[in-house]
């Protein structure tokens, strides 16, 4: 009787053992990998479609280093930036966009690297944060872009981007001067203020930083340089909602 249980159980696991040997098999079966460098950028292609990024970033690495002479090589080191840049690794992007501009300089798509290194700058921009090397970095972008390339199909876009983050820049140099102005620290305010009326002349708040410095000038009680600024002001905005302000100033100041 126990001989027969023995037999059963041998059969029983013998049986299990067998459907786990071929699962398994069939578990860690690897998938085609194609060799050439068309058959890896054409499954590189599929796996950006489905969404399969870190799949088809192995593949397009894979012809990168494999293949540093094909055609499929420049086209994928392309499409590794562009996949950082859609996932908003912008600092990722960044780089690769660079590597392809170093090692292709003369190529049809280099204005396309161009384009997407300046835009991965300007998605780093942060209008909160005091450094805004991201902004001054996409600016010198698109302006490469738009210099060395101008009959380029990005270039309307590089000159629209390239003005919004000269609007960012002033606005950080508005906000900071305006910052230290409630703060009482005036010749920070007076600095910035004045270098953003001589960068932007026709920023949409001139008015108020020509005011502010004024303003500054009076509250530290040098009110020969007050008076110069209260007249440039109220000479260069006569509609400013600060006119009437302006004016008070200078009728107190000249008595």
């Amino acid at each position: 009787m126990t001989y027969i249980v023995n037999i059963r159980l041998l059969v029983s696991v013998s049986a299990i053992l067998g459907v786990l040997i071929i699962s398994s098999c069939s578990f860690f079966k690897p998938d085609f990998i194609p060799e050439s460098p068309k058959d890896l950028f054409a499954e590189g292609i599929k796996a950006l479609k489905n969404k399969e990024d870190m799949h088809a970033r192995t593949l397009l690495n894979q012809i990168i280093e494999d293949f540093p002479g094909s055609k499929e090589r420049i086209e994928s080191l392309l499409l590794l930036g562009r996949s950082h840049y859609s996932l908003a690794e912008y600092e990722e992007a960044k780089n690769k966009f660079q590597e392809f501009i170093d090692l292709y300089p003369v190529n049809k798509q280099v204005d396309r690297a161009y384009y997407f290194k300046a835009m991965s700058d300007y998605k780093m921009i942060d209008i909160a944060a005091r450094d805004q090397t991201a902004a001054k970095d996409a600016i010198d972008g698109f302006e490469l872009l738009i210099n060395q390339f101008p009959k380029s199909k990005y270039i309307e876009k590089a000159k629209k981007n390239k003005k919004k983050c000269a609007l960012r820049l002033a606005e950080n140099i508005f906000e900071i001067g305006k910052f230290y102005y409630n703060i009482g620290s005036y010749q920070s305010a007076i600095s910035r203020l004045e270098n953003l009326l001589i960068q932007n002349p026709n920023y949409k708040f001139s008015d108020e930083a020509a005011f502010l410095i004024a303003e500054s000038y009076y509250n530290e009680q040098n009110f020969i340089e007050a008076v110069v600024f209260y007249k440039k002001f109220v000479n260069k905005y006569p509609r400013s909602q600060f006119i009437v302000q302006a004016k008070k100033r200078l009728k107190v100041l000249r008595r």
